[in-house]
């Protein structure tokens, strides 16, 4: 019995004590440290803060920066903690020089639209104006500085049409891009668009404990309790352009309105991709003000269309590749087969003119294609039809999407079939004879007829042109890499092709050769001019938006074929005296690129 009273009175005095303990930690809490603990609750509180994640790079195919990014101060405002905003707003009127009205409206908006969530208010803002913030903090509650990042385009300009444009967030994106803040920017067109995904990154986030004026209170109480999350860096995209050959792409075209394409023949990698008139994508980065974006959208000269990709036009003379492996393929003519061109071809009751007014005698195709006579191309397709000249249309992939990682249209492909459901009415065979030069309904992008160029060149083979070469993320890993995809084959035999390619190498160096102004010393071109009306108008009018659209394209070494160059004039006139020459500048480039080792 003695022994349990032992044990009792043990268990009892270590009940007694941790009661007191109890008690003891109470008084503390409550009584010496209650004041204290009661403006915690109602002044402080634990804040998650937002660490963005930087948007990753975009460089060129040697490693070159085109696209990064800068430290960047945002102000938001934190509705819920705005005590008095008419006081802020002068405050912060004072601080930003804008309008105080504005400003006043933009915080009454924030407040009752999301007042528990902090809203941007502007992106950017100077050191100055940050140091002034920053001083004064204890005066500006709702008030907070998020440290972050925006985009810097080193380069201007230049690419603008296929790296893209940033902007702010839309209410349907938001759905496809969880986890991002309403105010956040995302890619609105080109590259910055269409690798969003692996650009954007994570954001981080840290919790801290602030006070009323939302200033970090340094307390160890309950510091344990706090997490944090590191921000992930979005990938890199690393793109198959060559910087140089890009620029001497862009100022070769200069101010004149089309596009320029360079692509690697065996692979189908861009290596240059113009589209001019363009815009400025550093104009967008902080939020491109409602006066600036409608001057840009209301533009005619539409400096926001990519033409390379979306532009879409009568491929002219340049078609007359396809018309002639067409006739060749399906026998209605061989390579030694001659017509007379007196300078206009009589079809029913039409007479369709040659470009030559006084005609071209009699040729055969190697002379017609070299000095691109429209008549011995009509004769062609008279006797093809239009049943079986578009089925080779879509085998060249006109009418049909390259499939390139940046917004495309696909032009039209005309067929009995496609007029009888786009316009409910037969085709007339007159409607062929045209087709056979590259006019009437048939159009096309500046791209589809490169990579139509790019098949002749190598074989057969059309591929899908691609513009990024690979995607690394932050830790070195290759998430992304190209491989060449091929779209389909040309389904011509190596003899046909041979005998085009003889005459498109002739179109370059022949005396009578209309592409002779893209020859080079060095290097041999090959190549096919065009030249595609516009509308029908007198001969000698000269308007500048009813001129006729150059054409030039071409590859190289005609022998070995290794990049196929496409340039398109908009209402620059004859492809052969316009475009041609632009094309020369371009391949100059390659060639020192290709001596170099860069390409």
């Amino acid at each position: 019995m003695q022994r349990y009273k032992g044990r009792f009175l043990i268990a009892t005095i270590i009940i007694v004590n941790a009661f007191l303990i109890l008690v003891g930690r109470m008084w503390y809490l409550q009584i010496l440290r209650g004041n204290e603990f009661e403006r915690f609750s109602l002044d402080n509180r634990v804040r998650s803060i937002r660490i963005p994640a930087p948007r990753g790079r975009i460089l060129d195919r040697r490693g070159r920066e085109i696209v990064v990014n800068r430290p960047s101060f945002d102000l938001y405002i934190l509705p819920e903690d705005i005590k008095n905003p008419d006081s802020l707003s002068s405050i912060l009127s004072s601080i930003l020089g804008m309008d105080v009205d504005n400003i006043r409206s933009k915080i009454k908006t924030s407040i009752q639209k999301s007042r528990f969530k902090p809203v941007l208010f502007t992106k950017d803002i100077t050191r100055d104006q940050l140091a002034f913030i920053e001083a004064r903090k204890s005066s500006l509650p709702g008030i907070l500085v998020e440290a972050s990042h925006i985009r810097k385009y080193n380069y201007g300009d230049l690419g603008a049409g296929l790296l893209g444009y940033m902007g702010r967030i839309s209410e349907v994106e938001l759905k496809s891009y969880p986890g991002v803040r309403p105010d956040d920017v995302v890619g609105k067109s080109g590259i910055e668009k269409g690798w969003e995904d692996y650009l954007h990154g994570k954001d981080g986030f840290i919790e801290m404990v602030t006070d009323a004026y939302g200033r970090e209170v340094n307390l160890t109480l309950f510091q344990e309790d706090l997490s944090r999350k590191d921000s992930l860096p979005g990938a890199d995209v690393i793109l198959s352009i060559d910087l140089d050959l890009q620029y001497a792409a862009e100022e070769a075209l200069g101010d004149r309105a089309g596009a320029a394409i360079a692509v690697n023949v065996k692979s189908g990698e861009v290596l240059a991709l113009v589209s001019h008139p363009t815009f400025d994508p550093s104009d967008f980065i902080k939020g491109i003000d409602s006066t600036k974006w409608k001057s840009l959208i209301e533009d005619k000269s539409y400096p926001l269309t990519n033409r390379a990709t979306q532009g879409i036009y009568p491929p002219g003379s340049v078609f007359k590749i396809v018309t002639a492996a067409a006739g060749l393929k399906e026998g209605v003519i061989n390579e030694n087969t001659y017509f007379y061109c007196p300078g206009s071809y009589r079809f029913g009751k039409k007479t369709f003119k040659c470009w030559k007014n006084g005609g071209h005698g009699s040729l055969n195709l190697h002379q017609a294609l070299v000095g691109s006579c429209d008549v011995y191309f009509y004769n062609i397709a008279e006797r093809l039809g239009i049943d079986r000249l578009s089925g080779y249309i879509k085998r060249f992939g006109f009418g049909t999407p390259t499939g390139i990682e940046l917004s495309e249209r696909v032009g039209i492909s005309p067929s009995r079939e496609w007029k009888s459901k786009t316009f409910k009415k037969p085709w007339y065979e007159g409607e062929t004879i045209v087709t056979a030069i590259g006019q009437g309904y048939i159009s096309a992008t500046p791209l589809q007829v490169a990579m139509s160029t790019a098949a002749v060149a190598n074989g057969g083979k059309l591929f899908k042109p691609h513009i990024v070469r690979e995607v690394i993320s932050t830790n070195g890993k290759r998430l992304i890499g190209y491989h060449p995809q091929e779209n389909g084959y040309l389904g011509i035999e190596e003899r046909i092709i041979n005998v085009i390619k003889e005459a498109l190498k002739g179109v370059v160096n022949e005396p009578s050769g209309t592409g002779r102004r893209a020859r080079l010393d060095e290097m041999v071109v090959a190549g096919k001019t065009g030249t595609a009306q516009v509308v029908s108008l007198t001969v000698d009018s000269d308007k500048e938006s009813h001129k006729d659209h150059a054409w030039f394209t071409s590859y190289a070494p005609a022998n070995n074929p290794e990049v196929a160059v496409t340039v398109l004039v908009e209402h620059g006139g004859k492809g052969g005296a316009v475009a041609a020459p632009i094309v020369k500048q371009i391949l100059e480039v390659y060639l020192k690129l290709k001596k170099e080792g860069s390409v």
